[in-house]
């Protein structure tokens, strides 16, 4: 309200108000004096009436003359007009004596019977009219013909009563009030006048000031207001003009420094300029920088890949030929050895991606347990040359056939352990592996690397988990190390849904144990175990160190049925040995050279009462296992125990005169799937492993072939190339998904390259899962499982029946080793992963290497013609193509060059980027068929 009122209003209410209410109080206390005054005028009337009549009343009474009073009380009356009505006279009794003038109120005017006739003269006021009741007092009466009475020693002849017209002083009354409200408002008027005339003097001036404020505020500020003002005023017309005066100097200052401040700009912004020249030529230099680095990381990554394949694939195929345990056994480790340094390469390429949180995980099926043991086989010799203890336990709970990345698990507890086996000095190293509980994103397992080293001090815990930190500069040069490790594993496991803590005391040791989700697989992945044949065998287990001992334990209970004794010292064990017969002796042993001949006595001891004595050992040393074996040990393992070559071993003996079980590994006999790809080696290789799985298999060579037969037949899952003639595998899924009878079939794409936006891209196209050549046996097995479901009995779901996996009819030899052909001997071929990609058939192999030879000349003549053009569009093609050949043919480098060249070519669609690679495939490929000529293969 307060906000809606102006000047102009308070100043009204202001004078006003006040006004109104004084002449409000005034006339109303003046208007009742006056009501008040003519009501008691009247009553004084009618008593200076009444009194003297009383008298009259009592003489005429008495002497009887009523005609005479009759006569006096009509001329009172008449001179009495207008305010008299009657008068009246009544005996005692309250019967009329005599009136003035009769009418029918007369009850009113009457006292009532059960009132007393007053002693005084008495005023009774009505609503119109004022009653005067007198008494009337005489002598006593002569006669007696009159009702009289006696009243304090007088005679009460009755009352005389005047009854007084109101009328006329309300009348009067009223017309005091109409003056006094005239007054009133003519008072209000007056003031109203008065109070504009008195506004005006105030809210003129005013306006006139805030015109001129406006016109200050709009820029005149020369305005001035000349006129003289009013009192406080004319103080305030001074303070606006001094006001434009002073915003007009502070403007002429204003502009002045703007002026000058404007130039320092110019200079500022030509300053930047040339400063942004300079970054941008400095970001340029920087990003060319970056892409020789890029550049010279993949060349490096490149010259370090070859010979570690050539290291590889010599081991695999060393590994075909005859071996004993030991020498198997080192190869094994050669092969691990590489594959982890292969990793090590690939995660210096990415760490810049992992910095970055582009790390792309994995996700496919693996064994938990037989990942831990590659890393315990690699850390073992470590742990040996150190000569500490190395422990290994995994709860019975935690399962093993889980789905995720293996790689970067291996590589977070390759960290670990390694920095424990690092800065421990004595003692030992454990690693612990819990389950703690499951929920939708998986299973939760819990990891923990203990060891009794140097331990960490405050500040080194501080720093910990910063890039390229460690816990002392002291201890970097004293231990070595890139200081990188524990903040890859830390942003691994935080990829993993996980985190990483860890407790250490300075000189009492270390534990480091993170947590993670790891998705359930249900398939097998890991080869079965041969435990039924240990079933009821009685096993005597000896081991002097309680730790291993128990975790010994738990390993063999959790995979075996075995009936198991077991003891910690010599003497037990010969009393053990030497009171019962056991089918299985194993001992495990901490061994020196101080302590094999202890280690050689135990296994004569068991020796003679068990044929299978197995031992366990700290060292890795081939002769030192020879020598207990030449003692009389069936097998030596190292320490930690892995189960599977510990059962591998103790089931060897039995296994020898047991028959293998039969169709161990998953069936998906009476699917039927459509194989589509434009690449013959590809679709044979594909079909060759869908129908050793007991799969009918249909195949095309292009999509729209693909979309007539979907559109014919109805198939339990569909694969499909991305890049094929006539009609490409995305618009094929599309096709198939919008008319056909496979709109809701499993349609998953195959392609030899697919960076992970391509393989967003795939996915959101309307497949269902995405196979990367080359091919994994597993990971077929694994989307078969997981998006085709079958039945039991062997039926499809639109009930078709097809042949066994082992039948004849189609084309395929079972896994023969045989010799290696002719042309593995050269550097290009890398026969053990052509066998590998083949599934183990060497003809299969054979004929993909001869089909790819085949189409070398074309692939050269191709290459060159594009080069020589510039045609990237046509280019692509032709590289994506003999890129899907060398998945499955074993020359790795070649198929390293194809997989460059097409992802610099999908990057960049510039041939220029990838020139050097281009140049370098066409050298390999000459190379390759200059050698050719003169191998049998048809070229």
């Amino acid at each position: 309200m307060k906000e809606l009122l102006s000047l102009r209003h308070w100043a009204v209410m202001v004078i006003v108000l006040p006004s109104l209410l004084v002449g409000l109080c005034l006339g109303g206390y003046l208007t009742y004096q006056r009501f008040n005054e003519l009501d008691q005028n009247l009553t004084e009337r009618g008593i200076y009436l009444s009194e003297p009549l009383s008298l009259l009343c009592a003489h005429s009474i008495r002497l009887n003359q009523q005609e005479s009073l009759a006569t006096a009380l009509d001329m009172a009356h008449r001179r009495a007009s207008p305010i008299v009505r009657s008068i009246s006279v009544f005996l005692p009794d309250h019967q009329l004596y005599i009136s003035s003038n009769y009418h029918n109120d007369f009850d009113k005017i009457k006292l009532q019977p059960s009132r007393l006739i007053p002693n005084n003269t008495q005023v009774e006021y009505g609503e119109n009219h004022i009653y005067v009741r007198t008494p009337i007092y005489g002598q006593p009466a002569s006669e007696e013909s009159f009702l009289f009475v006696t009243k304090n020693g007088r005679t009460l002849y009755g009352y005389l009563v005047v009854e007084l017209s109101r009328d006329k002083a309300l009348l009067e009354q009223q017309s005091s009030l109409f003056f006094l409200i005239s007054l009133l408002v003519i008072s209000v008027l007056f003031t109203l006048l008065f109070a504009f005339r008195f506004i005006e003097r105030i809210v003129d001036p005013i306006r006139t000031l805030i015109d001129a404020l406006a016109d200050i505020i709009a820029g005149k500020t020369k305005t001035k207001v000349k006129e003289p003002m009013l009192g406080e005023i004319d103080t305030l017309r001074m303070s606006v003009n001094n006001i434009g005066k002073e915003i007009y100097y502070a403007n002429e200052r204003a502009e002045h420094n703007i002026s000058e401040y404007t130039q320092e700009l110019q200079q500022t912004v030509e300053q930047l300029e040339v400063q942004n020249i300079q970054l941008s030529m400095a970001r340029r230099d920087a990003q060319n920088a970056n892409d020789v680095k890029s550049q010279f990381l993949a060349n490096m990554s490149h010259e370090l890949r070859t010979p570690l394949n050539g290291v590889l694939g010599f081991t695999r195929q060393l590994k075909k030929t005859s071996l004993n345990v030991n020498q198997r056994d080192f190869l094994e480790t050669i092969e691990t050895s590489a594959v982890n340094l292969l990793r090590i390469i690939n995660d210096i390429l990415d760490f810049s991606k992992l910095d970055a949180s582009k790390m792309e995980l994995e996700d496919i099926p693996f064994a938990l347990r037989d990942t831990v043991n590659d890393v315990m086989t690699l850390l073992a010799p470590n742990v040996f040359d150190k000569g500490l203890n190395i422990y290994l336990n995994i709860d019975e709970k935690v399962p093993d056939e889980l789905r995720g990345d293996p790689d970067r698990l291996k590589q977070i507890i390759i960290n670990l352990l390694g920095n424990a086996i690092k800065f421990t000095l004595s003692g030992y190293v454990r690693l612990d592996i819990r389950y703690l509980s499951v929920n939708e994103t998986g299973h939760q397992l819990r990891f923990t690397v203990t060891d009794t080293g140097v331990g960490i001090d405050k500040v080194g815990k501080e720093k910990l988990f910063a890039a390229f930190g460690q816990a002392d500069s002291s201890v970097t040069r004293k231990f070595g190390g890139t200081g990188l490790g524990l903040i890859i594993c830390k942003k691994l496991i935080e990829a993993m849904d996980g985190d990483i803590h860890f407790k250490s005391e300075t000189d009492k040791g270390s534990q480091f144990f993170f947590d993670v989700y790891i998705k359930d697989n249900h398939l097998n992945v890991a080869e079965p175990l041969p435990i039924k044949v240990l079933t009821d065998k009685h096993l005597l287990y000896m081991d002097s160190d309680e730790q291993s001992l128990n975790d010994g334990l738990s390993l063999l209970k959790h995979f075996t049925e075995l009936k198991i004794t077991h003891c910690s010292t010599e003497k037990e064990f010969v009393g053990l040995i030497s009171d019962k017969k056991f089918d299985l002796v194993l001992i495990s042993h901490h061994v020196s050279p101080s302590t094999v001949g202890e280690m050689k006595h135990l296994i004569s001891i068991a020796r003679q009462y068990c044929e299978h004595v197995f031992t366990v050992i700290n060292s890795i040393s081939p002769n030192l296992k020879e020598a207990f074996i030449g003692s009389g040990a069936t097998a030596c393992l190292s320490l930690p125990i892995n189960h599977r070559k510990l059962i591998g071993s103790m089931a060897a003996p039995y296994l020898e005169t047991t028959e293998p079980d039969e169709n161990q590994g998953m069936s998906f006999r009476g699917m039927k799937v459509l194989a589509v790809d434009d690449h013959d080696p590809n679709l044979k290789l594909l079909k060759a492993l869908l129908s050793e799985m007991s799969v009918q298999v249909d195949t095309e060579r292009d999509g729209q072939a693909a979309w007539n037969l979907a559109q014919k037949h109805k198939y339990d899952a569909i694969f499909l190339d991305i890049q094929m003639p006539i009609m490409d595998g995305i618009t094929a899924c599309q096709k198939i998904r919008e008319s056909s009878l496979n709109e809701t079939t499993p349609i998953i794409s195959v392609t030899a390259h697919a960076a992970p936006e391509e393989q967003a891209k795939i996915l959101a196209s309307g497949f269902d899962a995405f196979l990367s050549k080359p091919i994994d046996e597993e990971m077929l097995k694994q989307i078969l499982f997981e998006h085709c479901p079958f039945n039991e009995s062997g039926g499809t779901k639109n009930g078709d029946q097809i042949q066994s996996a082992n039948d004849t009819s189609q084309g395929l030899l079972p896994f023969e080793v045989g010799e290696a052909p002719e042309f593995a001997k050269y550097p290009q071929v890398d026969w053990s992963l052509a066998m590998q990609r083949s599934a183990g058939k060497y003809d299969l192999a054979i004929e993909m290497f001869t089909m790819l030879m085949r189409t070398v000349p074309e692939t050269l003549t191709d290459v060159k013609t594009h080069i020589e053009t510039n045609d990237v569009e046509q280019l692509l093609p032709v590289i994506h193509k003999f890129h899907g050949a060398c998945c499955y043919t074993g020359v790795p480098n070649i198929k390293l060059l194809a997989e460059t060249i097409e992802s610099g070519l999908k990057r960049s669609a510039d041939i220029a980027t990838v020139e050097p690679e281009l140049y370098e495939l066409i050298d390999e490929l000459e190379k390759l068929l200059a050698q050719a000529e003169g191998w049998s293969i048809a070229v």
